[in-house]
Parts: C-alpha cells; structure tokens; sequence
C-alpha cells in the first residue's frame, strides 16, 4: 500500500484530461461483511468512467499513463475489466448514482443460475430501483462490449450495477424479500468477489469524482 499511495494523485488529474476518472472508490473491502461477498482477498474497489472505449483505449495506452502504471502494477494484484456500459439507456444522467455494486464471477452451476438467478434479480432491480449498467464476458474477442481485461482468467463474466444509495445496494444483497434469497442463489450458483462501492465526491482526495460532467453528489 506504501509503494501504491503515489499512483492515485497521479492518475487523477491525468484521467480528468481525457474526461474520465473515479467514479466510485472502496477501501478496506475484505473488512466489510455486510457490503461485500466471497472478497477476502481484496483490499480496494474502484469505479472508472470514461466518455468511451476509444477514450479509454487512447488513455491507456498512452506514453503519459505508461510512465506512472508501475506504481499500480508493481505494488497490487488486481484484476481489472473494461467495458462499456451495454444496459446503461442512452443519456441516463449517471450523476443519480450514489453506490454501484461491482462484481467478477465465475459460474459453477449454469443451469441453477439460469432457472432461478433472473427473474430473482428482476423483481429485486424493482424494488430497491437498481439500474444494468452492464453485464459482460471477460474475453474481448467474444464479447464485443468488453474493451480488456487483465488478471481475470478465474472468472467469466462482470457485472456493474447502480443505486441511488450505499444503504440501498447493501439491502438489496440482504433484503428478505428477494435479495437473501438472490444471494443464496448466486453463491450456489457462482464464485467470485463481489461489493458496494459508495460514490466518490469530488471533495475526497485523493480520488476525485469526475465523469466528464463536474457535478457534486
């Protein structure tokens, strides 16, 4: 963590350029039982937008990004996806967000996870008024939604959703109504980390909120 605390005041403002940024940021994610799952082994969860895939792609790739990115890849294992937002309507105001639950899966019993896993979801989306931001496989050449992905062989598909709440993403995974049971099913039914990440304000260093559009949550 020492050697990784120089990477995010860096990245920042270089992501702001390109009008991309954190959008969301959660420490201490294996310490939070309630609001993670199956996470034990990660310690930090964020959320990144960008304007679009070409953005991204330019961002990534370029001489600026590559002269700081040791500072990430030296100091963590991670697994990182890139997407676009395939179930996100068009001009949604992503602004409304106020948590996002974030997850990477690997399925271990198909057939359980397709009979009962939807319409679970569905009625649960309902209820606590979650948004699909996107549904995703890991491998670009498969699925053309999916920009890359890196250190993520364990797993086959990411999910994003938003809320307008962390208190309302923590529910809906407990929720005695549909969620407990939803959770039940997936842990049955797949493996792999899942949490609620609160929204970064733009107040909160060192990861600033921006997402092309400078609004305050």
């Amino acid at each position: 963590m020492e050697g990784f605390k120089a990477y995010p005041p860096l990245v920042a403002p270089m992501m702001k350029k390109y009008g991309g940024g954190y959008v969301a940021i959660k420490m201490g994610v294996s310490e939070d039982a309630r609001g993670s799952e199956q996470a034990e082994a990660y310690d930090l969860a964020p959320v990144l937008e960008f304007p679009d895939r070409e953005t991204l792609s330019t961002f990534f790739t370029s001489d600026e990004y590559a002269a700081i990115a040791p500072l990430r890849v030296e100091n963590s294992d991670f697994s990182l996806v890139a997407f676009e937002a395939n179930l996100l309507p068009d001009g949604f105001d992503t602004s409304a967000f106020g948590a996002y639950l974030l997850t990477l899966k690997k399925m271990t019993d198909p057939a359980k996870f397709k009979e009962q896993y939807p319409p679970l979801m569905k009625s649960n989306n309902e209820k606590f008024s979650a948004q699909m931001i996107a549904r995703v496989g890991m491998d670009p050449t498969t699925d053309p939604a999916t920009i890359m992905s890196v250190g993520c062989q364990g797993f086959d598909f990411a999910v994003l959703i938003g809320f307008r709440s962390y208190e309302d993403a923590v529910n809906y995974i407990h929720d005695e109504e549909f969620g407990a049971q939803q959770t039940c099913v997936r842990k049955e039914s797949t493996s792999g980390p899942l949490t609620v990440v609160n929204a970064a304000n733009k107040t909160d260093g060192p990861f600033p909120q921006y997402t092309g559009t400078p609004h305050d949550r």
